[in-house]
């Protein structure tokens, strides 16, 4: 049987049965689904090599839980939880690790229009981080699959654990969701955004 010729469903259904023994089944399943885990994972940590490290640490863990896994057909969602929550998990210790890093003054940058743009760039990137860390998981799971990664919402209803039938539900949790990160955003970011639109202005002079 040629493996890459079998559905999702029934490479994990082999994969239940193989492991740990034969991994032909699961790195079969890994590289159909490596760069969606990757994608998910990096719309949560906006940073290449974490995003790969984590990637990384998501597959182990399925390795480990897919024998236990239920029902096959219920993977990809299973399999999306895992990323995000890994992603969250890395995001969060990033957050605390440099919240007790020693904040020392930085001398005053040079004025180098370029390295202003890059300088911004982080900041934004870092308060988006933290505002993420502020909000639920499942608000995260939403924003990132759906307006990330343009999920439809039979596939974000899996991952939410949602009936399929109850789209309203599924689209109800996703704006939400885009209301609470608006709000946090507003709150936390309102610092960076000006400085954005004031280096915006001065491009367009």
């Amino acid at each position: 049987m040629v493996l890459s010729t079998l559905s999702d469903k029934e490479l994990v259904a082999r994969c239940k049965q193989e492991l740990p023994g034969s991994t032909g089944s699961y790195e079969l399943l890994v590289q159909r689904y490596m760069h969606q885990v990757y994608r998910v994972v990096y719309g949560v940590v906006h940073q290449r090599e974490d995003a790969e490290d984590i990637t990384q640490e998501v597959f182990l863990k399925v390795y480990n839980g897919l024998p236990r896994l239920e029902k096959a057909s219920s993977f990809p969602g299973w399999l999306y939880r895992i990323a995000a929550n890994t992603a969250l998990d890395a995001l969060e210790k990033m957050q605390r690790r440099k919240s007790n890093e020693i904040s020392l003054p930085e001398p005053q940058p040079v004025a180098v229009a370029g390295l202003e743009d890059s300088v911004l760039r982080a900041e934004l990137r870092e308060c988006i981080q933290r505002v993420l860390c502020q909000l639920k998981r499942e608000q995260v799971v939403a924003l990132v699959l759906r307006d990330f990664e343009g999920r439809p919402y039979e596939e974000i209803s899996r991952v939410l654990e949602v009936e399929e039938e109850k789209q309203s539900t599924v689209k109800m949790r996703i704006h939400r969701a885009r209301l609470a990160f608006q709000k946090k955003f507003i709150q936390m970011c309102e610092k960076v955004k000006t400085k954005a639109r004031q280096r915006l202005s001065l491009s367009t002079m």
